[in-house]
């Protein structure tokens, strides 16, 4: 990996848990975090259009949300920018996933999205009303087949 895909893999780890844990209280912050990635990256118009992709997550988000799996205290602004910094790892710092088949996407996908929510669970920033076992169940089918779009849709748009 690069200087730049390391440096925008360590971002994004601070910039998670920035957005999880100070949820919409550091939102502005976190959407500066996210002015500072179009600063310095050196694929704008590419990162530009692969935007949609988070409004994907936020859809899938919000019919989880609808459906009762998931329940917030409040609108949660911060997780719409964590979906816009998570679509923009897919390709830079993330770009490794491309080598993978279908299945480990699945698998990969499965097991990185339920713990991603478990651990926003744990820091109090989503409540799961049908419990963590269910919940997890649930992410896990939905990160299968989730993950492997977004690498594949992220891929497509880039080459446009």
């Amino acid at each position: 990996m690069s200087k730049w895909q390391w440096t925008q893999l360590l971002a994004f780890e601070g910039f998670w848990l920035l957005a999880v844990a100070g949820q919409n209280a550091w939102a502005w912050l976190t959407a500066g975090l996210l002015l500072v990635h179009f600063a310095f990256t050196p694929s704008r118009r590419a990162d530009v259009r692969v935007l949609w992709l988070a409004a994907l997550g936020m859809a899938v988000d919000g019919l989880l949300t609808l459906t009762g799996v998931f329940a917030f205290s409040h609108w949660p602004l911060w997780l719409g920018l964590l979906w816009v910094g998570f679509v923009l790892t897919l390709g830079h710092s993330l770009v490794w996933l491309r080598r993978f088949s279908w299945p480990w996407l699945a698998l990969t996908g499965a097991g990185a999205g339920v713990s991603s929510y478990l651990a926003g669970w744990k820091l109090e920033a989503v409540v799961l009303p049908l419990g963590p076992w269910t919940t997890a169940f649930i992410l896990a089918l939905i990160w299968s087949a989730l993950l492997p779009l977004l690498v594949i849709f992220d891929q497509r748009l880039r080459r446009t």
